[in-house]
Protein backbone atom coordinates (compact mmCIF):
# COMPACT_ATOMS: atom_id res chain seq x y z
CA UNK A 1 0.00 0.00 0.00
CA UNK A 2 3.10 2.32 0.59
CA UNK A 3 4.67 1.67 -2.38
CA UNK A 4 1.02 2.22 -4.44
CA UNK A 5 0.45 5.46 -2.24
CA UNK A 6 3.55 6.85 -3.32
CA UNK A 7 3.24 6.06 -6.84
CA UNK A 8 0.31 7.81 -6.94
CA UNK A 9 1.33 11.30 -5.33
CA UNK A 10 4.15 10.71 -7.79
CA UNK A 11 1.74 10.39 -10.90
CA UNK A 12 -0.53 13.08 -8.80
CA UNK A 13 2.43 15.76 -9.21
CA UNK A 14 3.96 14.80 -12.46
CA UNK A 15 0.67 15.21 -14.23
CA UNK A 16 -1.08 17.06 -12.57
CA UNK A 17 -2.50 19.00 -15.60
CA UNK A 18 -3.67 15.82 -17.38
CA UNK A 19 -5.84 14.30 -14.69
CA UNK A 20 -7.14 18.07 -14.94
CA UNK A 21 -7.57 17.54 -18.41
CA UNK A 22 -9.17 14.41 -18.23
CA UNK A 23 -11.65 15.87 -15.45
CA UNK A 24 -12.90 18.47 -17.19
CA UNK A 25 -13.56 16.43 -20.54
CA UNK A 26 -15.71 14.07 -18.43
CA UNK A 27 -17.14 16.46 -16.79
CA UNK A 28 -18.37 18.15 -20.23
CA UNK A 29 -19.23 15.52 -21.72
CA UNK A 30 -21.46 14.62 -18.70
CA UNK A 31 -22.84 18.41 -19.40
CA UNK A 32 -23.10 17.90 -23.19
CA UNK A 33 -25.05 14.75 -22.81
CA UNK A 34 -22.25 12.55 -24.72
CA UNK A 35 -22.18 15.41 -27.88
CA UNK A 36 -18.01 16.42 -26.50
CA UNK A 37 -16.66 13.25 -27.70
CA UNK A 38 -18.78 12.59 -30.71
CA UNK A 39 -16.87 11.72 -34.00
CA UNK A 40 -17.90 15.05 -35.80
CA UNK A 41 -17.28 17.31 -32.67
CA UNK A 42 -14.01 16.02 -32.31
CA UNK A 43 -13.13 16.45 -36.14
CA UNK A 44 -14.21 20.20 -35.47
CA UNK A 45 -12.08 21.26 -32.66
CA UNK A 46 -8.90 19.42 -34.32
CA UNK A 47 -10.21 21.60 -37.72
CA UNK A 48 -10.77 24.64 -35.59
CA UNK A 49 -8.23 24.79 -33.14
CA UNK A 50 -5.02 23.09 -34.89
CA UNK A 51 -3.35 26.36 -35.17
CA UNK A 52 -3.62 27.40 -31.68
CA UNK A 53 -1.62 24.07 -30.61
CA UNK A 54 1.13 24.53 -33.19
CA UNK A 55 1.54 27.96 -32.05
CA UNK A 56 1.39 26.85 -28.21
CA UNK A 57 4.16 24.50 -28.51
CA UNK A 58 6.30 26.78 -30.02
CA UNK A 59 5.91 29.36 -26.90
CA UNK A 60 6.20 26.09 -24.75
CA UNK A 61 10.00 25.88 -26.24
CA UNK A 62 10.24 29.97 -25.85
CA UNK A 63 8.86 29.65 -21.88
CA UNK A 64 10.97 26.10 -21.12
CA UNK A 65 13.94 28.66 -21.58
CA UNK A 66 12.51 31.35 -19.10
CA UNK A 67 11.79 33.91 -21.64
CA UNK A 68 8.50 34.86 -23.71
CA UNK A 69 7.30 36.38 -26.73
CA UNK A 70 4.15 38.56 -26.78
CA UNK A 71 4.54 38.87 -30.81
CA UNK A 72 3.36 35.39 -31.47
CA UNK A 73 -0.41 36.26 -32.05
CA UNK A 74 0.52 39.32 -34.37
CA UNK A 75 3.54 37.64 -36.29
CA UNK A 76 0.99 35.11 -37.32
CA UNK A 77 -1.55 37.48 -38.53
CA UNK A 78 1.25 39.24 -40.42
CA UNK A 79 2.48 36.18 -42.02
CA UNK A 80 -1.32 35.16 -42.83
CA UNK A 81 -1.74 38.38 -44.48
CA UNK A 82 1.60 38.37 -46.81
CA UNK A 83 -0.25 34.86 -47.63
CA UNK A 84 -3.21 36.65 -48.53
CA UNK A 85 -1.60 39.01 -50.59
CA UNK A 86 0.48 36.13 -52.50
CA UNK A 87 -2.09 34.21 -52.96
CA UNK A 88 -4.99 36.26 -53.86
CA UNK A 89 -3.37 38.99 -55.09
CA UNK A 90 -0.49 37.89 -57.35
CA UNK A 91 -2.03 34.31 -57.49
CA UNK A 92 1.41 32.59 -56.79
CA UNK A 93 1.52 28.93 -56.41
CA UNK A 94 0.53 27.75 -53.15
CA UNK A 95 3.63 25.75 -52.19
CA UNK A 96 6.01 28.56 -53.53
CA UNK A 97 3.52 30.96 -50.94
CA UNK A 98 3.62 28.44 -48.01
CA UNK A 99 7.50 28.03 -48.50
CA UNK A 100 8.15 32.09 -48.51
CA UNK A 101 5.71 32.74 -45.68
CA UNK A 102 7.95 30.09 -43.46
CA UNK A 103 10.99 32.02 -44.56
CA UNK A 104 9.27 35.12 -43.88
CA UNK A 105 8.16 33.74 -40.30
CA UNK A 106 11.84 32.60 -39.45
CA UNK A 107 13.61 35.59 -40.65
CA UNK A 108 10.97 37.83 -37.92
CA UNK A 109 12.18 35.10 -34.96
CA UNK A 110 16.15 35.35 -35.90
CA UNK A 111 15.70 38.70 -35.56
CA UNK A 112 13.76 38.57 -32.52
CA UNK A 113 16.26 36.48 -30.98
CA UNK A 114 19.43 38.47 -32.03
CA UNK A 115 18.23 41.43 -30.17
CA UNK A 116 17.73 38.71 -26.90
CA UNK A 117 20.49 36.71 -27.57
CA UNK A 118 23.31 39.15 -28.57
CA UNK A 119 22.69 42.70 -27.03
CA UNK A 120 21.14 41.06 -24.22
CA UNK A 121 17.60 43.16 -24.14
CA UNK A 122 14.74 41.28 -22.42
CA UNK A 123 12.34 39.80 -24.14
CA UNK A 124 9.64 41.42 -22.97
CA UNK A 125 10.81 44.71 -24.32
CA UNK A 126 11.95 43.14 -27.97
CA UNK A 127 8.53 40.84 -28.11
CA UNK A 128 6.24 43.68 -27.10
CA UNK A 129 7.96 46.43 -29.72
CA UNK A 130 7.26 43.06 -32.00
CA UNK A 131 3.72 42.77 -30.95
CA UNK A 132 2.85 46.48 -31.96
CA UNK A 133 5.05 46.45 -35.45
CA UNK A 134 3.48 43.70 -36.68
CA UNK A 135 0.27 44.44 -35.58
CA UNK A 136 0.81 47.62 -37.68
CA UNK A 137 2.49 45.31 -40.43
CA UNK A 138 -0.59 43.81 -40.46
CA UNK A 139 -3.15 46.50 -41.65
CA UNK A 140 -0.14 48.24 -44.10
CA UNK A 141 -0.26 44.80 -46.16
CA UNK A 142 -3.70 44.42 -45.88
CA UNK A 143 -4.68 47.61 -46.59
CA UNK A 144 -7.25 47.76 -43.73
CA UNK A 145 -9.76 45.06 -46.41
CA UNK A 146 -10.46 41.25 -46.58
CA UNK A 147 -8.83 39.02 -49.14
CA UNK A 148 -10.96 36.18 -50.73
CA UNK A 149 -11.21 33.66 -52.41
CA UNK A 150 -8.25 31.84 -51.18
CA UNK A 151 -7.38 28.71 -53.99
CA UNK A 152 -9.15 25.53 -53.28
CA UNK A 153 -6.38 23.96 -53.30
CA UNK A 154 -4.85 26.23 -50.16
CA UNK A 155 -8.08 26.00 -48.30
CA UNK A 156 -8.23 21.97 -48.60
CA UNK A 157 -5.12 22.06 -46.39
CA UNK A 158 -7.59 23.15 -43.52
CA UNK A 159 -11.05 21.40 -44.60
CA UNK A 160 -10.10 18.22 -46.59
CA UNK A 161 -9.32 14.23 -44.98
CA UNK A 162 -7.11 11.65 -46.07
CA UNK A 163 -8.43 9.84 -48.69
CA UNK A 164 -9.55 6.13 -47.83
CA UNK A 165 -7.72 4.14 -49.87
CA UNK A 166 -8.95 1.24 -48.35
CA UNK A 167 -12.77 2.05 -48.95
CA UNK A 168 -14.27 0.98 -46.09
CA UNK A 169 -17.86 1.71 -45.84
CA UNK A 170 -18.95 2.70 -42.90
CA UNK A 171 -15.40 3.32 -40.95
CA UNK A 172 -12.40 5.37 -42.96
CA UNK A 173 -9.74 2.10 -42.26
CA UNK A 174 -6.89 4.27 -43.24
CA UNK A 175 -7.47 6.39 -39.94
CA UNK A 176 -7.37 2.92 -38.57
CA UNK A 177 -4.82 1.62 -39.58
CA UNK A 178 -2.65 4.75 -38.97
CA UNK A 179 -3.26 4.11 -35.32
CA UNK A 180 -2.09 1.19 -35.24
CA UNK A 181 1.37 2.15 -36.97
CA UNK A 182 1.92 4.87 -35.01
CA UNK A 183 0.96 2.61 -31.79
CA UNK A 184 3.83 0.39 -32.96
CA UNK A 185 5.95 2.99 -33.68
CA UNK A 186 5.62 4.76 -30.27
CA UNK A 187 6.05 1.91 -28.42
CA UNK A 188 9.13 0.89 -30.33
CA UNK A 189 10.63 4.49 -29.57
CA UNK A 190 9.79 4.25 -25.78
CA UNK A 191 11.52 1.17 -25.41
CA UNK A 192 14.48 2.36 -27.11
CA UNK A 193 14.34 5.41 -24.91
CA UNK A 194 14.02 3.57 -21.86
CA UNK A 195 16.82 0.89 -23.05
CA UNK A 196 19.12 4.04 -23.47
CA UNK A 197 18.05 5.80 -20.36
CA UNK A 198 19.41 2.52 -18.56
CA UNK A 199 22.32 1.88 -20.82
CA UNK A 200 23.66 5.55 -19.01
CA UNK A 201 21.83 4.61 -15.73
CA UNK A 202 19.11 7.40 -16.29
CA UNK A 203 16.61 7.31 -13.24
CA UNK A 204 13.84 5.25 -14.91
CA UNK A 205 10.27 4.50 -13.90
CA UNK A 206 9.43 0.97 -13.07
CA UNK A 207 9.22 -1.76 -15.09
CA UNK A 208 5.57 -2.83 -14.15
CA UNK A 209 4.67 1.19 -14.70
CA UNK A 210 6.65 1.39 -18.17
CA UNK A 211 4.25 -1.27 -19.44
CA UNK A 212 1.51 0.26 -18.11
CA UNK A 213 2.06 3.68 -19.40
CA UNK A 214 2.78 1.68 -23.09
CA UNK A 215 -1.09 0.06 -22.50
CA UNK A 216 -2.62 3.43 -22.02
CA UNK A 217 -1.19 5.03 -24.24
CA UNK A 218 -1.50 2.68 -27.13
CA UNK A 219 -5.57 2.22 -25.95
CA UNK A 220 -6.10 6.06 -26.37
CA UNK A 221 -4.04 6.49 -29.33
CA UNK A 222 -6.17 3.69 -30.94
CA UNK A 223 -10.04 4.90 -29.51
CA UNK A 224 -8.85 8.56 -30.92
CA UNK A 225 -8.18 7.07 -34.43
CA UNK A 226 -11.38 4.66 -34.31
CA UNK A 227 -13.27 8.12 -33.16
CA UNK A 228 -11.97 9.70 -36.52
CA UNK A 229 -12.99 6.95 -38.76
CA UNK A 230 -16.84 7.18 -37.84
CA UNK A 231 -16.86 10.24 -39.12
CA UNK A 232 -14.60 11.08 -42.17
CA UNK A 233 -10.74 9.79 -40.65
CA UNK A 234 -7.79 12.00 -40.17
CA UNK A 235 -7.82 15.75 -41.48
CA UNK A 236 -4.67 17.15 -43.10
CA UNK A 237 -4.05 20.02 -40.27
CA UNK A 238 -4.02 16.44 -37.78
CA UNK A 239 -1.27 15.89 -40.06
CA UNK A 240 0.52 19.18 -40.12
CA UNK A 241 0.01 19.71 -36.19
CA UNK A 242 1.88 16.19 -35.72
CA UNK A 243 4.57 16.88 -38.31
Amino acid sequence: MTKIKQVLNDNIRKFGMIIALVGIMILFEILTSGILLTPLNITNIIMQNSYVIVLAIGMMLVIITGEIDLSVGSVAAFIGAIAGVLLVTHDLPVYVAILLCLLIGAGIGAWQGLWIAYFNIPSFIVTLAGMLIFRGLTLVVLNGRTLAPFPDSFRSLSSSFLPDWFNGSNLNIIAIVLGIVFTIAFIFVEINNRRTDLKYGYTTSSFPAFIAKLVVLSIVINIFTYTLSKYAGIPYVLIIFLY
